[in-house]
């Protein structure tokens, strides 16, 4: 059975990624024209006309955050128009995904805000990945696909042939993702107690496990100023551990923070390539997400010719 192309366009956001994504598919142009005025507001353009009825948007909602989600939600309304039936959304990095809870009285829950924008375009489907709450799924009605990073962790681990002895969560929160790891490579599992009494501020009390004269790979979802990261490489340090390397699905790096990385005592950092990062050295390593994302859009196509 011949499949056609599916009907692919991408927003102002990652523009590397996304045109690696479509040579996959053998799509060489984005189909929609975004420009901006003088005041920084967008105007959307379509270049052809979608025959099929279905449309794959691609956009990571990360710095310009507003910009993107603005620019995001445009290019839906627009497709709306034209009367597309269904729309899905590849959103590899998700934006006020660590806000998911009152943080004071009166305030917003942030992320429940942003899916109620979503939930109003009534889009069929979104997919991103790895978002940081574990309420995530719940303060939606649109439905989701929540991709995982651990296998592209793993892969890269053993394609490289790297050898650890101990898996570290840098917090309680992220017990489950580095459990997921450690259960993969058969490691021992280790936790730090690491609590954020105030934003950007972190006091550890106490590591469950040994880490003594070992080697370990910590794993986290997010970083951003790196402070974090940092201050437990550090403890790790502090308490004898022999090798510390990172792996991280979304690299924000805000104020340019991998200068702080590279003058850390971590030994590698790893990232994905959610967010758009071109700063390369020895000590930092990018691996992509693409071949997650396109075999959704394979199994979103194929479920279209299913009888």
């Amino acid at each position: 059975m011949k499949i056609s192309k599916p009907n692919i366009i991408f927003g102002d956001s990652n523009l590397n990624f996304f045109k690696s994504l479509l040579k996959i598919f053998n799509i060489k142009i984005n189909y929609i024209k975004i420009e901006k005025f003088k005041d920084n507001e967008y105007k959307i353009q379509f270049l052809k006309k979608f025959n099929e009825k279905i449309i794959f948007i691609l956009q990571s909602l990360s710095n310009p955050i507003h910009d993107n989600l603005i620019n995001l939600f445009l290019i839906i309304d627009s497709l709306k128009k034209i009367c597309i039936k269904k729309i899905y959304l590849i959103i590899p990095y998700f934006c006020y995904s660590r806000q998911d809870k009152i943080f004071n009285e009166n305030s917003s829950i942030s992320i429940k805000l942003i899916s109620n924008l979503f939930d109003f375009f009534n889009v069929n489907k979104i997919i991103t990945l790895d978002p940081h709450s574990s309420n995530f799924e719940c303060c939606f009605n649109t439905p989701l696909k929540i991709l995982k990073s651990t296998s592209l962790f793993v892969n890269d681990i053993v394609k490289n042939n790297i050898s650890f002895d101990i898996i570290v969560s840098p917090d309680i929160g992220g017990v489950l993702r580095a459990k997921n790891l450690a259960n993969y490579l058969n490691l021992e599992l280790v936790i730090i107690d690491k609590r954020r009494p105030i934003s950007n501020y972190i006091k550890i009390f106490c590591i469950i496990g040994n880490v003594e004269f070992k080697k370990c790979i910590v794993v986290d979802d997010i970083i951003d100023t790196g402070n974090s990261i940092i201050e437990v490489t550090n403890f790790l340090f502090f308490n004898k551990i022999n090798t510390v390397i990172v792996y991280i699905t979304h690299s924000i790096f805000s104020e340019k923070s991998f200068i702080k990385i590279y003058n850390s005592k971590i030994n590698k950092l790893i990232v994905t390539d959610t967010i758009n990062f071109n700063y390369f050295n020895d000590k930092i390593k990018i691996i992509t997400t693409k071949y997650l994302f396109i075999e959704e859009i394979k199994k979103i196509i194929l479920e279209k010719y299913e009888i």
